[in-house]
């Protein structure tokens, strides 16, 4: 009877521990995707302010400030690991193009996809109207 409470209690562990870590990691890819999610909302909220206030709307987007935008708009994440990048095609008047690169660096809790941070990468691309 010892013998078998000794092996229920060693199962009970082994089974715990591989259903706590899948909890886990399962939480850790949700995580995942709700960063992925905010970075595209930044990328695409920062490029429709670039294409809303360019040069003929008489306050023009600079890189600062669309990068400030899209430090706003990350919902939810430390803004201290965003990289924003930001091109004009050819300038920004009215009908040259925008284009907004938010990149951020994702630290997994658990599961080790990588050695250091994963990087979330979004590019927006929009017309300037103003």
């Amino acid at each position: 009877m010892r013998r078998q409470r000794g092996s229920t209690m060693l199962e009970s562990a082994l089974v715990m521990t591989t259903f706590v870590v899948l909890v886990i990691g399962s939480m850790d890819f949700g995580r995942l995707g709700f960063a992925y999610n905010s970075v595209t909302y930044a990328a695409h909220q920062a490029a429709r302010f670039a294409a809303t206030n360019g040069s003929a709307s008489g306050h023009a987007a600079t890189v600062a400030t669309i990068q400030a935008n899209a430090d706003n708009n990350l919902i939810g994440l430390n803004a201290a690991g965003l990289t924003v990048g930001v091109t004009w095609t050819p300038n920004n008047n009215p009908g040259s193009q925008v284009k907004v690169v938010v990149s951020y660096n994702f630290k997994p809790l658990v599961v080790p996809i990588s050695s250091g941070s994963l990087v979330l990468k979004s590019t927006a691309i929009d017309i300037v109207t103003q």
